[in-house]
């Protein structure tokens, strides 16, 4: 018996589906009106104690399966359909998850065998599905779907072999015929946040009426004013300093300051001014709302108060992940405001997602609400090749030109709240804008994002929020939509992924192996022949901050460390982390347009291996029996490939020993120069035989051997092919010239080349650096 994941990576796999759903019962004495009743709450006078029972479904061609706690199985699921959740990027709240079954309705069986009124007679009337809608009121009951695999020996572990995702049923409908739909929903969706407000009207309001300077004014007796900081009452906010007879007929609240030429509120923690309002005379029966209010406090307590004052359970809310997530990307950003009207809940949420770049979404495998930054500045955690991770032909290419934006800006600091949000009410503004990629050869003109006005920033949180946006976006983003086998589903949404794609190219015309993109949907596709999921992905050019340590994991083909490290418009500091695997390509790591001043560090850890393309040989000389018979030349074997070229960045490169890195201490890597291949063999005239190829060079991705020359024509002898290159420098080794047989081998290939930069090695032994033909010693 194996889990889910321990049996993810079996090659030949059947799938299967489990649906439960959870639906209230009476065990017991059930009776309606004097005789039995039907086992549920709608149909017993007994009042309800909290018992569940489940039922379960699975496919019709499911293999056979034992009961499961005693409850059977049923063979009833036709089809199953379901809508995953999508990241909007930039607007922060995704779209809600869906489902929908299609169940084929069954005689002679009844939902509640075992309740009172449940007769021998009543099971054998009506249907299955019919009944059980009669009985139940279903909408926001628990759901589950649950994914199996049949294991390489046939068994099956009902109790620990299933992902299981999570739902909330939304209705139970009858179809054609003898189908039933059975539609479930997300968690987010059940509490119908488009339908309520934030913060909540509480239906306060003035006895009697109050003038423009009036410090103690009455209130109604049913509202609970213990917990006001402020009120608003029409246009004026006021500071409420204390509460008497709070919750009686004659409830006060004592306001600390009234003036007609306005005063200015102030948040008692952080000592931020919140708001300034003017005094206003009043009359009885008008609202006294109670302002919500932010004192220093982090987005993710913000958003996590609205959802669960809106009837999110706090279980789904993953606190501690939350406050780590905005804490490494919003370390010092804090929210001061009032809160001084009722707006839509999704409003609410969805401007503050925006306002800090931040995603939202609902996960129904891990049954908790997720809160992630927007993925530019974050490390890929895992690599997807077409071909395996992603199926072959599949990709689909789309600009997202809505997104792309060179130039952004945001207005901020509304004096008073209660103004208009027209731009005149706001006093500050950030401008960010990257001219860089602004020209008659790039893009022509600046293409502006305006963020809707905000209360919710200060300087430097408006300040990060137009410059990220702009370095996230100011390049054409992509959305790669493709498919991918469940086996190697080894990610899941919100991560961040580097992708290679037989469709997308370098400018040399290889594959391109620096696609970076988030994982903005995962829909499972349900078919007869298995699931397989439907992948969504927008890409981009990574950006890091300064200083920041970039961890590369995996195999590096010809990657550009400056698009791996954001494209970043001024001179930085950043650190690679070159983890395992190795590297190759012609060139295979290049440091790329960094701009002038910056410095690079790579610290190859965990036996990293650099390496780089080898030499192909040259082909043998062909020859040709004819009415005059002639050969052909051999051809020259070509040179190697290049490991690091730094084009003139200063860099550090620890190969081994102590490095400057507290979480990387220690280096382990090495940068070997592939080979030349050998030069090919002649043809001889005399004998009429072609020429050898010759042996390709040393390299990760060898040197192919030279063809055999052509031997055409009666009595012409054919030659023998070339040997390939070795991965482990054990043909012509590492760094060296290919051979010059009869042609000339070609020149080895690059450890590193400096290209004009100071470079500095730290731990190179003769065994870990072989530059061959690089110019750094």
């Amino acid at each position: 018996m194996a889990t889910f994941e321990a049996t993810r990576s079996q090659r030949v796999q059947q799938h299967f589906e489990i649906i439960e759903i959870d639906l209230p019962v009476i065990n017991g004495t059930c009776t309606l009106g004097g005789v039995g009743g039907y086992g549920t709450p709608l149909f017993c006078d007994q009042a309800w104690t909290g018992d569940y029972k489940t039922y379960y479904f699975t496919n019709t061609d499911a293999p056979v399966l034992p009961s499961i706690n005693g409850e059977p199985v049923w063979r009833c699921v036709k089809n199953i359909s379901e809508t995953s959740a999508k990241l909007k990027p930039g607007e922060g709240l995704a779209s809600r998850s869906s489902a929908k079954i299609t169940l084929i309705d069954f005689d002679g069986q009844d939902p509640n065998p075992t309740a009172q009124g449940v007769t021998s007679a009543v099971k054998k009337q009506g249907t299955f599905f019919g009944k059980l809608d009669a009985r139940q009121i279903l909408a926001d009951k628990a759901a589950r779907i649950k994914l199996y695999r049949v294991e390489t020996d046939g068994s099956i572990d009902i109790a620990n072999g299933a992902q299981t995702r999570h739902f909330l049923i939304d209705s139970l409908s009858r179809g054609s015929k003898s189908d039933w739909s059975l539609s479930f929903k997300d968690v987010l969706s059940s509490v119908n946040l488009d339908e309520k407000t934030w913060p909540e009207e509480t239906g306060g309001f003035l006895r009697q009426d109050i003038d423009d300077s009036q410090l103690t004014i009455e209130v109604d007796g049913d509202t609970d004013y213990s917990s006001a900081f402020a009120v608003r009452i029409g246009e004026e906010i006021l500071k409420v300093s204390s509460v008497t007879n709070n919750l009686t007929p004659t409830a006060e609240l004592v306001i600390a300051s009234r003036r007609a030429e306005g005063v200015s509120i102030f948040a008692p923690t952080s000592s931020e001014m919140l708001t300034r309002t003017y005094s206003e005379e009043h009359s009885a029966g008008d609202e006294v709302f109670i302002c919500g209010l932010s004192d220093d406090e982090t987005l993710d307590d913000l958003i996590a108060r609205i959802l669960t004052d809106s009837g999110i359970d706090s279980s789904l809310i993953p606190s501690a992940d939350w406050a780590a997530e905005v804490a490494e990307w919003h370390t010092t950003d804090k929210i001061n405001t009032l809160h001084v009207e009722s707006i839509d809940t999704n409003e609410v949420i969805a401007t503050l997602l925006t306002n800090f770049l931040m995603d939202l979404w609902y996960s129904p495998v891990d049954n908790e609400i997720k809160l992630s930054a927007i993925s530019v500045w974050k490390q890929s955690t895992s690599t997807l090749a077409e071909g395996k991770e992603i199926n072959a032909h599949s990709v689909k290419k789309t600009a997202q030109e809505k997104l792309r934006a060179s130039r952004a800006m945001v207005l901020y600091d509304k004096k008073n709240l209660t103004d208009s949000d027209d731009s005149f009410s706001y006093a500050k503004a950030s401008r960010f804008s990257d001219n860089s990629i602004i020209s008659d050869a790039l893009y022509p003109k600046h293409k502006d994002k305006e963020f809707d006005n905000t209360q919710y920033l200060n300087k430097d949180a408006a300040d990060l929020l137009t410059q990220r946006y702009v370095s996230r976006f100011k390049y054409t983003p992509f959305l790669r939509e493709f498919e991918t086998d469940e086996r190697y589903l080894n990610f899941a949404m919100g991560d961040v992924v580097d992708i290679t794609s037989l469709s997308d190219q370098s400018a040399d015309g290889s594959l391109s192996n620096d696609i970076r993109a988030q994982i903005v949907s995962v829909n499972p596709k349900y078919s007869k022949s298995g699931r397989y999921y439907n992948v969504k992905a927008l890409t981009y050019e990574a950006a890091f901050t300064t200083g920041s340590e970039i961890l590369l994991t995996g195999n590096l083909g010809s990657v550009n460390l400056y698009t791996l490290g954001g494209a970043p418009s001024q001179a930085v500091d950043l650190t690679f982390i070159l983890d395992g695997g190795y590297s190759e390509g012609a060139t295979a790591i290049r440091a790329g347009n960094f701009a002038t001043g910056s410095k690079l560090t790579i610290i190859m850890i965990n036996g990293f291996d650099g390496q780089a393309n080898g030499g192909d040989a040259g082909a043998g000389g062909d020859v040709f029996v004819e009415d005059s018979s002639h050969i052909t030349p051999p051809q020259n074997g070509l040179a190697g490939g290049t490991v690091f070229d730094c084009q003139g960045v200063d860099t550090d490169i620890y190969f081994s020993g102590t490095t400057p890195s507290t979480a990387y201490p220690t280096a382990d890597g090495y940068i070997r120069a592939p080979s030349g291949g050998d030069g090919g063999f002649n043809a001889n005239l005399s004998t009429l035989t072609a020429g050898d190829g010759g042996r390709g060079g040393d390299g990760r991705t060898p040197g192919t051997g030279g063809r055999s020359g052509y031997s055409t024509g009666a009595g012409a002898i054919a030659a023998n092919d070339g040997v390939n290159g070795q991965i482990d420098g054990s043909g012509s080794g590492w760094g060296n010239d290919g051979v010059a047989n009869d042609a000339l081998g070609g020149a080895k290939g690059s450890g590193i080349i400096n290209s004009g930069a100071t470079v500095n090695l730290f731990g190179a032994t003769a065994a870990r650096y072989i530059n061959g033909n690089g110019d750094h010693p």
